[in-house]
């Protein structure tokens, strides 16, 4: 996978290759003799390989081959100095060799050392009369060995900014997974408040229109139809929420963590209840200053909401209980009413799902079942105070 360089990155290859230049020209007017225009003509040409090999690798390792072969035979008549390798060519060589490498073009990079190690053997026995043979062979063999090591170093280095974008890459896509699940807490939250509050509603809508007739003794024809179909309609609007619930709750698990009813609103949900014609019968068995937490109250609250929302779906006409008592340190929560034909098979829907959902999310629990045949019940347990560090 090719390494991204960065400008930081090309600044320092451009950089540092401009500082070979500078010193490669004067050392070859200075230490060999060679015309200025020449000598800078050869710096500048293997001091641009390394810029090169940044964007065209092979293009860059031939001009520093070309530009290295043309200073060693320049420089092969005159004894003095480090041959066929001095010094200044020596560094820029490697310097080509690290970039090569770090572009990820390591056969290039392997190529470029092996073809400069064979041009100074070749070099070197050629300049037999002028240089003296082990000496230069020996400079190769330098040579040979800082490259291995500079080749090594680009594949590292080449491996690192790898791994150094590949965490970026990982962090860019870890915040917009981020940013992916705060939208969805947010519908679950959205989703959570409308069954709780319209569904209750809508189910009171509903139980009080169908037993107008029964409680209004002598009601018209026409309006026990009128109240009829208002029972259907808050049917048919119930249904259609929950499809749009269905869509809402994108993924299971979620749900809203502050909802705005408390423990202290429980006996007004009753009394709405019993106005609409349901029967409750309650053992509120709570000290007067019982205190819980905010989470824990408005869980009670909705758990027990939930569950006489049920009662009213399942078993229409028969009474159901609610009782609550501190036990083992906390609040326990029961909730049991009739059933007007067997439970059957079928998936829990929302109201369930969501009422274990509150429980755990304040570190309590809820058990849903059967007490008997012809009997369900629902049993939340929630500690006063939520337990720190989250779910439970």
């Amino acid at each position: 996978m090719p390494v991204t360089w960065r400008t930081s990155g090309r600044l320092a290859v451009l950089l540092a290759a401009v500082a070979l230049v500078c010193v490669q020209a004067p050392l070859l007017v200075t230490g060999h003799d060679v015309a200025w225009g020449l000598a800078i003509g050869l710096a500048l040409a293997h001091g641009a390989a390394a810029p090169i090999a940044l964007g065209r690798p092979l293009s860059g390792a031939a001009l520093a081959l070309l530009a290295a072969a043309a200073q060693m035979l320049v420089t092969m008549q005159d004894a003095s100095g480090q041959w066929p390798w001095a010094v200044a060519p020596l560094l820029t060589q490697l310097l080509v060799l690290v970039v090569l490498a770090m572009v990820d073009d390591r056969p290039v990079a392997v190529g470029c050392l092996g073809a400069s190690v064979l041009l100074g053997v070749v070099l070197a026995l050629v300049g037999l009369p002028w240089r003296h043979g082990p000496d230069s062979l020996a400079n190769v063999v330098l040579f040979a060995s800082l490259g291995v090591v500079a080749v090594a170093l680009g594949v590292g280095g080449s491996r690192l900014t790898a791994i150094a974008d590949a965490l970026r890459q990982e962090r860019v896509i870890s915040a917009e997974e981020q940013a992916r699940r705060l939208v969805v807490e947010e519908k679950a939250r959205v989703a959570r408040e409308l069954h709780d509050v319209i569904a209750h509603n809508m189910s009171l809508i509903t139980v009080q229109a169908r037993s107008a007739a029964h409680r209004m003794p002598g009601l018209p024809t026409a309006a026990a139809a009128e109240f009829e179909e208002i029972a259907v309609r808050a049917a048919e609007a119930l249904s259609q929420m929950r499809g749009v619930l269905t869509v809402l709750r994108t993924e299971p698990g979620q749900s809203g963590r502050r909802p705005v009813p408390g423990l202290d609103q429980v006996p007004e949900l009753l009394a709405s209840v019993r106005e609409a014609g349901e029967e409750i019968r309650d053992d509120w068995s709570l000290p007067a200053r019982t205190v819980v937490d905010e989470e824990v109250g408005a869980s009670a609250y909705r758990i027990v909401q939930e569950a006489l929302s049920n009662a009213r779906r399942h078993a229409v006409g028969h009474p159901a209980e609610v009782k609550a008592r501190l036990e083992g340190g906390g609040l326990a929560l029961t909730v049991t009413n009739t059933l007007d034909g067997p439970l059957g098979t079928a998936a829990p829907g929302h109201g369930l799902v969501g009422m274990r959902e509150r429980a755990a999310a304040v570190g309590g629990r809820v058990r849903t079942g059967e007490l008997e045949p012809g009997s369900f019940v629902v049993s939340a347990w929630l500690p006063l105070h939520r337990p720190p560090g989250g779910e439970a």
